[in-house]
C-alpha cells in the first residue's frame, strides 16, 4: 500500500492516465467478448481489402491487385486498404474477428492516451489531463469512428499529433522534431486524406497560442520546425504518400478527375442534427436504427455528443478555464461550421484557399475538430475544479468525475459498435451458390451487383445487427470477393477508383430501372451473373442470381476494333452498337479494322500480376481485349518486353499482339514504390540521428 501511494504521489499522471485506459474498457466491452464488429463499411469494404492484402503477404506477394474489384483495382496503392499501416500485422497473425476487435480497441485507447499527453503539454494537471482521455475516448465521435479502420487510425494519431506539435514549439530539439515527424507519419499511413487537412487547420489554431519571446519571431520560428517536422514524416510515410498520388492522379479526386461540383458538399451535416451535439438521438443507437426521421442521408458519425459529464465540464471551462480557452473553443467552433458544408460560407472559403480540398466529400468528418476542441474545453473546467480543490480531495473528485464520464458513456458506445456472429464471414452467401470460388492463380468469376445500384427499400434492414448478414447475402458490393466471387461495375466513389469507371457508374446510376444496358455491359465486362431481387415471402424482395446469357471471357481477343481518339464519341459508338462483345473500342487514332484471331492458351491471376500465355495466327497482330481498368495494367510486358496498352471500351485495357505465342504479362505503377522505400529509409535514418534518450512522456508523467 505505502510503495501504490509512493508511486501515486511521484507520477500522478501517470497512474491517472492507467486508470482512464481502464476505465475505458467498460463503454468499448463489446469488443472484449465474443462476435464480429459488423457495423457500417467493415463487411462489404474494409474485410475484403484486409483479407485480400493478407492472401497476398501470406502467399509471399507482393499485393499490387485486387482482383475481385471491378475485375481488378490497384490494392498496394488504395488508401482504404491502409496497407502500410501497423495495425495490419493484426490481420496477419489473428482471425478476421479478433484482427478487428484489436485494431479497433487500440486505436480509442491510444487515441485517448494521446489526448491526455497533449493537455499535458498544453500545462494542465494530471488528473484533469486523465480525465481528458476519458472523455475523448468515449465520445460519440470517436465511437462513432471506430468502425472505419483507417479513419479510427487517423483520429488516434490526432492527438498525438498536436501533442508533438507544442513540444516542438517548446522544446526546439532535433529529437522533438523526430517525435513530430512520427507523429505525422503515422496520420499518413492510415491513408484517410480528410484527416490530414482537420490536422492542418489544428495546427493553424495551436500555432496562434502565445510562446516564448516575441509573437511573430517566434511564431515563425515554431512554423519552420513544423514544417521540419512534416517533411521528415512524408519522408517517412513516403510509400502511403506514393500510394495516394498514384491512385489520386488516376482517380476522380484529381484536378483533371472530372468531379461534379457538389461532390465536395456530399454528406454535409444537415442543420437538423445540430441538436445532437449537446445529447445523443435517436441515430445514436446504431444497434436498432440506422437513421432517423427527417434525416436524409447517410451519417458519417451516428452519435457527435461527447456526452452530457463532458459538456458540463465544458461549459465550466469557457467561465473559468485558463489560458487556451479561445483555442479550444475555436477548434470546437471550426470543426461544426466546415462539417455544416454548404448550410456556411466557411466551407467555400476553404475550397477557395485550398483547391484540393473540392476532392474531400463528408464534410461532417470535420466533426473530429468540434470534438478535439469541446473535450479541451471540459479539460479545462476539470482544471479549475482540481486546482481549487484540497490535495487530498483531488484523487476522490477524479474518481468520482471519471466514473460518471464513464456511466454517462457507457450505454451508448457499445451500440455504436454492432456486432454479429464470428462465423458470418465464413458462410457463403446462398445466391453466389451456383458460382463456383476463384482457384489460386485462376480469375474469379464476377457478377454484377445491380442491387448496389438499386436496392429494395425492405432489403437490408434498418436494424443494423443485421446489416453485416443482409450486406453478405445480398453480395453487396465488396463482400463477394469474401467468398472468391468478383465484381464489375460496382457502385463506389473510393478514392482508388479511376474518372473512368466512375463514370460507368453514374450512368449506371441514372440508367432507370428495368433497362437492359447494366446486364449489357456486365457481359461486356466479362460477367457471368447479375445479382437482382425478387419477390419472397411474405412479399419481402429476396436476392437472386441471374446468369447472363452467352457469358464471354473477361480477356479475349477482339475480330473487329474501332479507334477514334475523341474519348466521348468511341462510348456513344460503344453504347449505340450495344457493346458488342467480339469488338475492342480503342482510343486511339485510325478508324475501324479487322484484327487477327487469337486465344488466351493460360491465365493466372494473382494478386502480384496477371500473366496471360496467347497465340495469336497471325497475319496481322490481334487485339487483345483484358477487362481490367486500365490503371492496373499500366506496367505491361509482352515476352519480358514493354508493351503498349490502350484505353479499351472506356477504361480498360486493350494490347496489340504480333503472331504467335506469348506471355503478356499486366500490372499497376510499380516504380513508385522503389521511389518511395529509399526515401523513406532516408527519413527513417534521419530519425534515427535525431532521437535522443529523453522520452516524449517525462515531462508530462509527473
Amino acid at each position: 500500500m505505502k510503495g501504490l501511494r509512493e508511486l501515486v504521489e511521484r507520477r500522478p499522471f501517470a497512474v491517472a492516465l492507467f486508470v482512464a485506459l481502464a476505465l475505458l474498457l467498460v463503454p468499448y466491452r463489446t469488443l472484449l467478448g465474443p462476435g464480429l464488429p459488423s457495423g457500417r463499411d467493415l463487411v462489404p469494404y474494409f474485410y475484403p481489402l484486409k483479407a485480400h492484402l493478407v492472401e497476398a503477404v501470406r502467399a509471399g506477394e507482393m499485393p499490387w491487385v485486387d482482383r475481385f474489384r471491378w475485375g481488378g483495382l490497384p490494392l498496394l496503392a488504395a488508401p482504404g486498404a491502409a496497407a502500410f499501416d501497423p495495425g495490419n500485422v493484426f490481420f496477419l497473425l489473428l482471425p478476421t474477428d479478433l484482427a478487428a476487435k484489436a485494431w479497433m480497441l487500440l486505436r480509442v485507447l491510444a487515441g485517448a492516451a494521446g489526448f491526455a499527453v497533449f493537455l499535458r503539454r498544453t500545462g494542465l494537471p494530471p488528473l484533469s489531463s486523465a480525465l481528458g482521455a476519458i472523455a475523448w475516448g468515449a465520445s460519440g465521435i470517436t465511437a462513432s469512428s471506430a468502425s472505419f479502420l483507417s479513419t479510427s487510425s487517423a483520429h488516434s494519431v490526432l492527438p498525438w499529433f498536436a501533442a508533438a506539435l507544442l513540444h516542438a514549439r517548446s522544446e526546439r530539439s532535433g529529437r522533438s522534431i523526430a517525435f513530430l515527424g512520427v507523429a505525422t507519419a503515422l496520420l499518413f499511413v492510415a491513408s484517410v486524406p480528410e484527416p490530414l487537412l482537420s490536422a492542418g487547420l489544428l495546427a493553424l489554431v495551436l500555432l496562434a497560442g502565445r510562446g516564448d519571446g516575441p509573437a511573430a519571431r517566434e511564431r515563425l520560428g515554431a512554423a519552420g520546425l513544423w514544417s521540419a517536422g512534416g517533411l521528415l514524416g512524408a519522408l517517412l510515410a513516403a510509400p502511403a504518400l506514393g500510394a495516394i498520388l498514384v491512385t489520386g492522379l488516376d482517380g476522380i479526386r484529381s484536378a483533371s478527375g472530372g468531379l461534379r461540383p457538389e461532390f465536395a458538399t456530399q454528406g454535409a451535416l444537415p442543420a437538423a442534427r445540430l441538436a445532437e451535439l449537446f445529447a445523443d438521438a435517436v441515430v445514436a443507437d446504431w444497434t436498432a436504427v440506422s437513421g432517423a426521421e427527417g434525416i436524409e442521408g447517410y451519417p458519417y458519425f451516428p452519435s457527435l455528443t461527447p456526452g452530457r459529464l463532458a459538456w458540463t465540464l465544458a461549459l465550466l471551462g469557457l467561465v473559468a478555464g485558463r489560458g487556451a480557452r479561445p483555442r479550444a473553443a475555436a477548434v470546437a467552433t471550426l470543426g461544426v461550421l466546415l462539417a455544416l458544408g454548404p448550410a456556411t460560407p466557411l466551407l467555400g472559403l476553404l475550397l477557395r484557399a485550398l483547391p484540393f480540398a473540392a476532392s474531400l466529400r463528408y464534410p461532417e468528418k470535420y466533426a473530429v475538430l468540434f470534438g478535439f476542441g469541446i473535450v479541451w474545453l471540459a479539460a479545462l473546467g476539470a482544471a479549475a475544479v482540481e486546482r481549487a480543490l484540497p490535495a487530498r480531495r483531488v484523487w476522490p473528485a477524479f474518481a468520482l468525475l471519471a466514473g460518471l464520464a464513464v456511466f454517462d458513456r457507457g450505454s451508448v458506445t457499445p451500440r455504436l459498435v454492432p456486432m454479429s456472429r464470428a462465423s458470418l464471414l465464413e458462410r457463403r452467401p446462398e445466391v453466389l451458390s451456383g458460382l463456383p470460388r476463384a482457384e489460386t492463380g485462376g480469375t474469379p468469376p464476377r457478377v454484377l451487383a445491380l442491387t448496389g445500384y438499386r436496392m429494395p427499400p425492405p432489403a437490408v434492414p434498418r436494424d443494423p445487427r443485421r446489416t453485416g448478414p443482409a450486406m453478405v447475402e445480398w453480395a453487396f458490393p465488396g463482400s463477394p470477393g469474401l467468398f472468391g466471387v468478383g465484381t464489375v461495375l460496382e457502385k463506389d466513389y473510393d478514392l482508388t477508383l479511376p474518372r473512368a469507371q466512375v463514370e460507368w457508374v453514374l450512368f449506371l446510376e441514372e440508367s432507370p430501372a428495368g433497362s437492359p444496358v447494366p446486364p449489357v455491359l456486365a457481359r461486356a465486362a466479362g460477367a457471368v451473373a447479375v445479382v437482382d431481387s425478387a419477390a419472397g415471402p411474405g412479399g419481402l424482395p429476396v436476392p437472386r442470381l441471374l446468369p447472363l446469357r452467352g457469358p464471354v471471357p473477361p480477356f479475349r481477343f477482339a475480330s473487329r476494333v474501332v479507334r477514334d481518339e475523341d474519348p466521348r464519341e468511341l462510348v456513344t459508338r460503344f453504347l449505340s452498337e450495344g457493346a458488342p462483345v467480339d469488338t475492342a473500342f480503342l482510343l486511339a487514332p485510325g478508324g475501324e479494322t479487322t484484327a487477327s484471331p487469337g486465344r488466351v492458351v493460360r491465365v493466372s491471376d494473382r494478386p502480384s500480376r496477371l500473366e496471360l500465355e496467347v497465340e495469336a495466327d497471325g497475319p496481322g497482330p490481334a487485339c487483345l481485349l483484358v477487362c481490367r481498368p486500365l490503371v492496373a495494367t499500366r506496367e505491361a510486358t509482352l515476352g519480358g518486353r514493354p508493351l503498349a496498352v490502350h484505353d479499351a471500351n472506356s477504361g480498360f485495357s486493350g494490347m496489340w499482339v504480333p503472331p504467335g505465342r506469348h506471355v503478356v504479362r499486366l500490372q499497376p505503377s510499380r516504380s513508385w514504390l522503389i521511389i518511395a522505400a529509399v526515401l523513406s529509409t532516408a527519413g527513417f535514418a534521419v530519425t534515427v540521428a535525431l532521437l535522443r534518450r529523453r522520452p516524449l512522456l517525462a515531462g508530462a508523467a509527473r
